[in-house]
């Protein structure tokens, strides 16, 4: 009986490992696959986007506007136009003026509610997607369906352990080798589906492709934290701007705040579903490298990409 029990718990680390390397080559495979092997151009908003999604792509907006005095910012974390003030060279850009102008005097908080899936920021985020930066929705649909099957596994192992000390208490099986063989696989394969299960969730929420990722290690290898460019505040966040009352200006209200201190936790990869590689939580290291050029002169970044 030990050795049979022994026996299953071996199957059943086998079973976790095959279902957790199917999710996983999976989604390497939908985030390795390049639809473009062009050269990109990016403005610091595309940057924003792929770096920290959305929000960081607002925020970057809200930052540039509010250090050229396009709109201001209370210290109760209002934000209002200012009148006269003529700057927008972006649509994005264009897009936060007409929100600050419906709604003076609302929080960032607010703004972003108002543009997260506005026309702006669709058409950002379909530039992206046609360049080959960000996956399609259903990309990861394979792996999903694949991972679900990765928590029932882990659930029959820590039966099959429960079931395995049950068994003991009862007499049916003694305390001998082919018991503890049992008792340590099964625990194992268990520990193993679940925190792989969590791991393979998260990662999936990625939506940055490889040659997205690329081209953010190339941005960020040319724009290095403390730069004090815009492209430095779309790469790492607002706690860019060197103006801590801005910064938590900006942030208030924010759960997932770029700026450290009371108002937030500092955050480089500033969504689950989005970042550069400096981000264990948003994606591994398992693309390679690309070659980049980038203007410091210019707020655009080029990643080129690497055949």
């Amino acid at each position: 009986m030990d050795i049979f029990l022994a026996v299953v718990a071996l199957a059943l680390v086998i079973l976790v490992s095959r279902l957790t390397n199917g999710v996983r080559a999976h989604r390497l495979k939908a985030a390795g696959a390049t639809l473009s092997q062009a050269g990109h151009r990016l403005t610091p908003y595309e940057l924003a986007y792929l770096a920290g999604g959305p929000r960081r792509a607002i925020n970057t907006a809200l930052a540039v506007l509010a250090t050229a005095g396009a709109v201001r910012v209370s210290r109760l974390a209002q934000v209002s136009p200012v009148q006269g003030a003529r700057y927008a060279q972006e649509p994005l850009e264009q897009a936060v003026l007409d929100a600050v102008a419906m709604r003076p005097g609302a929080r960032a908080a607010e703004l972003r509610a108002m543009l997260e899936r506005g026309p702006a920021l669709l058409a950002l985020e379909e530039r992206l997607r046609a360049a080959g930066l960000l996956l399609a929705e259903d990309a990861q649909a394979p792996a999903l369906l694949r991972l679900e099957r990765v928590r029932p596994a882990a659930w029959v192992a820590a039966g099959f352990v429960v079931s395995v000390l049950l068994l003991a208490v009862a007499g049916v099986v003694g305390l001998e080798y082919g018991f503890f063989g049992a008792l340590f696989l099964g625990g194992y394969a268990a520990f193993m589906g679940f925190s792989e299960y969590r791991k393979e969730q998260r990662m999936l929420r990625n939506l940055v492709s490889a040659e997205g990722r690329r081209v953010l290690a190339a941005a960020r290898r040319h724009h290095p934290p403390g730069s004090g460019d815009t492209s430095s505040v779309a790469l790492y966040g607002m706690d860019e701007l060197g103006d801590r009352d801005l910064c938590h200006g900006l942030s208030a209200g924010d759960p997932g705040s770029d700026c450290r201190g009371s108002c937030g936790t500092h955050s480089d990869s500033g969504s689950s579903s989005f970042g550069g590689s400096d981000s264990s939580s948003s994606f591994s290291s398992d693309s390679g490298g690309g070659g980049s050029s980038c203007s410091s002169s210019s707020s655009s970044c080029g990643g080129g990409s690497s055949s």
